[in-house]
């Protein structure tokens, strides 16, 4: 049995959801190296022995993570712990995305752009377990969101019928229903968050300062190899 989490990270040009697979025994892996890394910031930096690993809370030293504002290195140090810990758990990563301008320049009536490339992340979901064996499942998890009842229908309507389009699949190697969890509670959530935080800073941000340069680097770094799929459809 695999578990997929995924998350989301856009602006108003680009939306990408990114999904972080392993099999439940990597996962329980991962979770205990995680324990290991909140302890030990909890007693460097005083921060809540059980806080949550958030891309743009850590790397900002904002929220929970204030004791490390302005500590760029240490934020860094705990940004690559989460991720090494991850591909030494055998987490792999699917990101999609979608040209949202192109999008709504192609279509009269486009459906939402979270729509669109949960589908595509759910396929890509779908074709990676199948490569583990045709009997192979996989359990997807999402951050909790307004929606989530439209994605279980959908979710419901592409085993039933497709997710249409050139790929069209039935999505058979997915458990239903869709999960939604609370990020709080959730190591893969919490890696999936932070790994989609990076890709979307690759892709869409340009930080003129040298130093953070190299710390996305070496971030990405770290995902690089993990990386099993990626792509933007440009419509």
């Amino acid at each position: 049995m695999l578990v997929a989490y995924v998350d989301e990270s856009y602006d108003r040009d680009r939306y990408f959801i990114g999904a972080a697979i392993a099999t439940l025994e990597g996962w329980e892996a991962v979770s205990s190296r995680l324990a290991a890394v909140r302890q030990r910031t909890a007693r460097e930096h005083g921060t809540d022995p059980e806080i949550e690993f958030h891309g743009h809370e850590l790397m900002g030293g904002s929220g929970p993570w204030s004791p490390l504002r302005g500590k760029h290195r240490e934020a860094a140090g705990v940004s690559l712990a989460v991720l090494d810990a991850a591909r030494d758990g055998g987490v792999r990563y699917l990101f999609r995305g979608v040209d949202v301008a192109r999008l709504h320049a192609r279509f009269r009536y486009p459906a939402p752009p979270h729509a669109v490339v949960f589908g595509h992340v759910l396929e890509q979901i779908d074709q990676y377990t199948a490569a583990h064996g045709d009997e192979e499942q996989a359990i997807v998890v999402a951050d909790e969101i307004a929606t989530q009842a439209e994605h279980q229908r959908a979710f419901a309507g592409y085993q039933e019928f497709g997710t249409g389009g050139a790929g069209s699949s039935m999505l058979r190697h997915i458990s239903s229903p869709i999960n939604f969890a609370c990020s709080r509670f959730s190591d893969g959530l919490q890696v999936v968050d932070l790994a989609v935080y990076v890709h979307f800073r690759r892709q869409r941000i340009h930080n003129p300062h040298p130093a953070a340069r190299r710390t996305l680097a070496r971030q990405w770094a770290a995902i690089a190899p993990a990386v099993a799929h990626e792509q933007t459809w440009v419509p």
